[in-house]
């Protein structure tokens, strides 16, 4: 948001504020907008005020008109129920002749407008033996009447639902709404009731039926009572809940309720269906799921119409009550912001007034901004805010003044410090080797170090000396603390590690020593994490003692990358350890070792994560020489760190170990043993061995080597691997390829790891060593590569020589 806003020297540059920045315009648009803020409070006070008293008188009109409506429809229902069963009390009675049948059923469909047609049925041989049984229906059609027996309508009555459980149940009960050619295509409900001898009670039995139609027209007739019925929807249900009265086409005599609810998208009637099902009087407010109306809010009246079974509900949307209220807030707030808009126009023109003092003294700062500090300043006079204003302003000019003066003797001072420090660094890199190569016959050795202090000058050194002509050593440390006092300590580090590697020794002598005069005089208890290492140039040996360092890796040329498990002390200077216990490994042609600081795994990016070991071991290329290697490295880490403020110094250090090849034709030479062992098996094995070998040019150095591994392999395979009296057969395969002879012994013994023995302590006095292992560990110093594994009930033992070139002579 900052860097969006203009500077202030542009602001005074251009002499007059815009319109968007002004005062006074921000005078009148906090103005206008606590005016806005003000009127639409009230507004919304008295529209909730309002709404309420609304929402709540409406409901109860319209639960009113419900309970109202609800009442005509019993009414007209229970005259129905009425004549039905007067109905049925007299067809009993006047006996089977047709004519007081007709006479009856005419009586019953002229006493109640609401009956549109009327229907009895007498069984055969109910009312005695010889009874052939009666069965009529008469119906309003025009203005006349339409009679026919039940038979000419062109159905079997025995047959039919409707008659079946009128005599099944022996209760009287409402029929869905039908229409059928007998009612001349009108929708008609009916009334049914079953009939029993006289003096019968409820328990006797069921001789027949009578039925009451009442036409839907009738009972439309009832709602159409209610007022404004084109905001209101009546729904009327019939005892099977289907949709019989409703104002939607789409829904009246084509849908149930229960359907609707959970087929039709109107999940929202779900608590009216509930309400209805437990036969009471219900309110519901609910949002309409789904159609026109959908989203908005409905409130929702209904009852049980009497004691019919139907149920008549009246809803309306929110919306309908609210329209009015709606109506009259919004010319409200159209009458509200026309005053607001009167405001705005009294306090524009008073704000003018008020500015115009400021601008005067904007005027003056904008010539104490082109450096004219003598400029007159005006109404330092003043008692009011505008005055405070102007003394405070004379009062910075002054300190501005002063403050110029101290800056520039500053500035002067800072750029002696900056002088000083770059020739520190200079210095500091001037101390750290170059990179370098070094050769040993067929061995070569590239070395290379990078180091990038986050400040001028850092704690981070490594360095590199010769010693007896073939062996390297190399130390790389990080000291606490970066700047200036770190390098002091990093000097003397470097100094007292030099000296101690000279002296003679271990990695882990010279790092004791060092720390023996580290510790001394350490008054300000600053301390540097070390690696110490020293290779042999023409086998690749290599030791390695750690005070406190990271962990280096072993870059294979095969690609594998491993941390190396340095054991490792305290760091130098603020201990002395007994001792720091040496790593001892080797270097294969084409390996890398890679040794760092934590300024590499601990680099962080804008987001706080760190580089860490995984990305460092992921960036690392076998293909690179030392270098490329650490420039590949560094690179990685400051693409990770994406511009990030650099917390620690950055240093590495790459040491490639390369072998010059010799091309040799590759070759096999096998031997072996057999059970019963002859007394010489070890002489015999060698003697199978040599003349295989014979004739190829191998040096005596390996050939020599070469025995001793043949000899100490199957020692031990006659010595172990004998089983419940059973002598091992022993195979032997050496392959010559290049520069390499690889052994693969491979015995059917008992199980035997030799390389899971202990490795003996050599310094050790000789009664304290135990006996055995010096072989196995003589095997490891020769051997480029040793591995074990047991498969298919055999030992195989591969072990991997190197063919040493042989030296020139001049």
């Amino acid at each position: 948001m900052e860097a969006n806003l203009p500077r202030a020297s542009d602001l005074l540059a251009a002499g007059r504020l815009g319109w968007r920045r002004s005062l006074r315009t921000r005078l009148m648009f906090w103005s206008s907008l606590t005016s806005i803020v003000l009127l639409l409070g009230v507004a919304a006070v008295f529209y909730a005020a309002l709404r309420g008293v609304l929402i709540q008188n409406a409901k109860s009109e319209i639960h009113n008109l419900a309970s109202q409506t609800s009442r005509g429809l019993a009414a007209t229902l229970e005259s129905v129920q009425v004549s039905g069963q007067a109905l049925a009390e007299n067809a009993t009675a006047v006996g089977l002749e047709p004519m007081r049948q007709r006479t009856l059923l005419m009586s019953t469909i002229r006493s109640d407008p609401s009956i549109a047609g009327a229907m009895v049925i007498i069984e055969p041989g109910r009312l005695s033996p010889e009874d052939p049984g009666f069965d009529w229906y008469i119906r309003r059609e025009g203005g006349g009447f339409k009679e026919s027996s039940v038979k000419d309508l062109g159905y079997d009555y025995r047959n039919m639902p409707w008659y079946t459980r009128t005599t099944g149940v022996g209760q009287a009960w409402w029929g869905e709404p039908y229409a059928n050619a007998a009612t001349g295509g009108e929708y008609f409900t009916t009334f049914n009731l079953p009939l029993r001898r006289p003096g019968d009670g409820p328990e006797g039995a069921v001789i027949g039926m009578v039925s009451v139609d009442v036409p839907l027209q009738r009972l439309r007739s009832v709602l159409g009572e209610l007022p404004d019925a084109s905001n209101l929807i009546p729904v009327l249900y019939s005892p099977e809940y289907l949709i019989t009265l409703h104002p939607d086409p789409a829904l009246a005599m084509k849908q149930n309720l229960e359907g609707l609810v959970t087929t039709g998208g109107r999940s929202d009637l779900a608590p009216v269906a509930d309400q209805i099902r437990r036969r009471q009087d219900f309110e519901v407010q609910h949002r309409v799921a789904s159609g026109a109306d959908a989203g908005l809010v409905r409130y929702t009246f209904g009852g049980p119409v009497g004691s019919t079974g139907w149920t008549f509900t009246l809803a309306v949307n929110e919306n309908v009550i609210l329209a009015q209220l709606n109506r009259i807030t919004l010319w409200g707030l159209l009458g509200g912001l026309f005053g607001v808009l009167l405001c705005v126009a009294a306090i524009r023109r008073y704000s003018g007034m008020i500015a115009r003092p400021i601008e005067d003294i904007t005027n003056t700062a904008r010539h104490f901004a082109q450096g004219e500090f003598d400029y007159p300043l005006a109404h330092t006079q003043r008692e009011d805010e505008v005055g405070v204003l102007a003394r405070a302003f004379d009062t910075a000019r002054a300190s501005i003044k002063r403050q110029m003066t101290e800056i520039a003797d500053m500035g002067a001072a800072r750029a002696r410090l900056e002088g000083e420090l770059n020739i520190a660094a200079d210095i500091q890199q001037a101390m750290l080797p170059a990179g370098s190569e070094f050769d040993a016959g067929e061995a070569h050795l590239e070395f290379h170090g990078l180091l990038e202090p986050a400040k001028a000058v850092g704690g981070d050194f490594y360095n590199l000396f010769e010693r007896d002509g073939d062996s390297l050593w190399f130390v790389i440390g990080d000291v606490s603390d970066k700047g200036v006092p770190a390098a002091l300590f990093m000097a003397r580090t470097m100094t007292v590690l030099e000296v101690a590697a000279q002296l003679g020794g271990s990695p882990g002598k010279a790092l004791r020593e060092a720390a023996k005069h580290l510790v001394e005089g350490n008054d300000t208890c600053m301390f540097a994490t070390v690696l110490c290492g020293v290779i042999e140039l023409r086998t690749g040996a290599l030791a390695l003692a750690s005070a406190g360092h990271e962990a280096p890796v072993i870059l294979r040329a095969d690609g594998r990358r491993e941390f190396v498990p340095v054991p490792t002390e305290g760091p130098l200077g603020v201990d002395v350890a007994r001792e720091y216990p040496a790593w001892r490994g080797r270097l294969m042609a084409g390996d890398t070792l890679l040794t760092y600081t934590d300024g590499i795994t601990e680099a962080f990016d804008r987001d706080d994560q760190p580089f860490g070991t995984d990305r460092l071991l992921a960036t690392l290329d076998p293909a690179l020489s030392a270098r490329a290697q650490c420039s590949h490295l560094v690179d990685a880490v400051h693409a990770f760190t994406n511009g990030a403020p650099q917390s620690d110094d950055i240093t590495v250090l790459a040491i490639r170990y390369r072998r010059d090849a010799r091309v040799r034709e590759r070759f096999s030479v096998k031997a072996s043993l057999q059970p019963p062992l002859p007394g010489d098996a070890v002489h015999q094995l060698l003697a199978q061995v040599d003349a295989g070998l014979e004739g190829h040019d191998l040096p005596a150095t390996l050939m020599h080597d070469v025995h001793l591994v043949v000899e100490e392999v199957a020692c031990n395979v006659i010595d172990h691997g004998a089983e419940d009296g059973r002598e091992p057969t022993l195979e032997l395969v050496a392959t010559v390829e290049g520069n390499q002879l690889s052994m693969e012994f491979r015995d059917d013994g008992r199980p035997f790891d030799p390389l899971s023995q202990p490795t003996p302590d050599l310094y050790a006095d000789i009664a304290d060593r135990p006996i055995g292992g010096l072989g196995v560990h003589l095997i490891r110093e020769l051997a480029e590569d040793v591995a074990y594994a047991r498969d298919d009930g055999q030992n195989i033992l591969r072990i991997v020589l190197h063919i040493p070139t042989p030296e020139r002579t001049a």
